[in-house]
């Protein structure tokens, strides 16, 4: 009899604790957004500026992305092409006739020694981003020699290694993400794991790029599919495209969609009023954002995504231009088939509907002119 009641107690103690676990549910990072307020903010923030020999100089590149009507903007020259020992960077846009002084007689190594000044098809102009009504974000593509985009910072000079790059990015209250990081998984043999390590020792690593240019290395879908499965809730990360320009063949490829409530231009640069800076910094932390990819260059968005509904069970998307929508596709990665995989197709999901596996999912949202991809939504609790 002593022996039952023991064996009952046991199973009496496991259901209890089995009904106290916490069932899945939804986290998402697009919680608490007021949309009646949002403005979509196109933003690039990988584009070489014309220090490395490319054919836009710096008020050309702005002048470009401010025609095909983006908000946001980061004038990343690669850091090897910039003379840090007589510019900090190639911001703010209000200095770069004088930056275009300070080095158009310093030669560029990289470049067979040219000048900058030779490489220049005109002296660089200023731009005031209060006027063109964008935000300009001061940065850089440092090699890390991973490339990295390093966003509000004045790091213009990677270290040795990538250990030492980010510290010196975080002392500097910067952000920064992984560039095209199929170059280093096909030229390095770089694992999940070797990325992973960095982002649970570094809060400022935001995520990694899925689209670079048209589409350079196509397995990074997956590749970060594979990185935000095994993170998991506890260490988002977010996905990013870039056009990575160096010419204009390469320009108008992606935009990261940056919603922001009443959108101000400005700058976190201490001349220029801040406006919506903070919040597009804030924004990229958080997770609010996402993807366009256009079906053909150039492409501007078509529609938008106009409110996400979300509750610990259900998420519904909805969108301001519906009959342009073709289909929603839900994706997750399969740990068994060790791909990425879509489950369901819809504009709403359940959480029973949700593979057992999952970690997180996202929305790929095809409709005529392009591709609206959402950072993941995760999952929190078990089966």
């Amino acid at each position: 009899m002593k022996k039952i009641l023991f064996i009952f107690s046991v199973v009496a103690i496991t259901l209890v604790s089995c009904n106290n676990s916490p069932q899945r549910s939804f986290w998402s990072p697009y919680e608490g957004i007021n949309w009646a307020q949002v403005d979509y903010c196109d933003a690039e923030f990988h584009t070489h500026p014309g220090l490395g020999d490319e054919q836009y100089d710096p008020h050309q590149t702005i002048d470009r992305y401010h025609a095909e009507g983006y908000t946001v903007l980061t004038l990343a020259g690669h850091d090897y092409d910039i003379p840090s020992e007589h510019i900090a960077s190639v911001y703010p846009w209000t200095e770069l006739a004088n930056i275009y002084e300070t080095i158009k007689d310093v030669e560029n190594p990289t470049e067979n020694d040219k000048t900058y000044g030779e490489m220049a098809s005109e002296p660089y102009q200023n731009r005031n981003p209060v006027e063109l009504g964008m935000v300009s974000v001061e940065g850089c593509e440092v090699s890390a020699p991973h490339h990295i985009v390093s966003l509000f910072n004045s790091c213009t000079q990677g270290a040795e290694t990538e250990d030492e790059t980010f510290k010196i990015i975080s002392d500097l209250g910067g952000l920064a993400y992984f560039a095209h990081p199929g170059r280093y998984v096909e030229r390095r043999g770089l694992t999940a794991d070797w990325y992973i390590d960095f982002y649970q020792r570094f809060d400022m690593l935001l995520g990694q790029s899925v689209y670079n240019r048209q589409d350079n290395h196509p397995t990074d879908r997956s590749f970060f599919d594979e990185i935000a499965h095994a993170l998991g809730h506890e260490r988002p990360i977010w996905l990013f495209g870039e056009d990575d320009m160096h010419t204009e063949g390469t320009l108008g490829w992606n935009r990261n969609v940056i919603l922001v409530e009443n959108f101000q231009p400005g700058s976190l640069h201490p001349d220029i009023q801040d406006g919506s800076a903070p919040d597009v910094k804030a924004a990229l932390q958080s997770g609010r954002f996402y993807l366009w990819k256009p079906s053909e260059k150039y492409n501007k968005r078509s529609f938008n995504i106009s409110n996400i509904k979300s509750t610990r069970n259900k998420i519904e998307l909805e969108f301001d231009n519906n009959e342009i929508v073709k289909v929603v596709r839900w994706v997750t990665f399969d740990p068994q088939q060790e791909r990425s995989v879509v489950f369901h197709e819809s504009n709403s999901i359940n959480i029973k509907e949700v593979p057992a596996s999952a970690k997180f999912i996202r929305a790929e949202i095809e409709g005529i002119g392009g591709t609206i991809y959402t950072q993941p939504f995760y999952v929190t609790g078990k089966s």
